[in-house]
């Protein structure tokens, strides 16, 4: 079993998403299940304390700020 890290960072420049990024928008939730089928992770294998830091950090964000949302993998 493998052990998923979410990382995240705010930012307030949409000219910064290059590629491919899963983000949320001010005033959504964060989505773990979505998270987990847009990058093919098995949902279980995310870390749960890491998950709810990023929903939390997500229910914070201000007008104009998105949530850049990344992860790592500890096999």
């Amino acid at each position: 079993m493998n052990s998923i890290t979410l990382e995240y960072a705010v930012v307030t420049d949409p000219d910064a998403f290059v590629g491919f990024k899963y983000y949320v928008k001010a005033g959504q939730a964060f989505n773990a299940d979505d998270f987990a089928d847009a990058y093919k992770l098995n949902r279980p294998d995310l870390d749960p304390g890491s998950v709810l830091a990023t929903r939390e950090a997500a229910a914070k964000l201000q007008p104009g700020e998105w949530l850049t949302v990344s992860h790592s993998v500890v096999a």
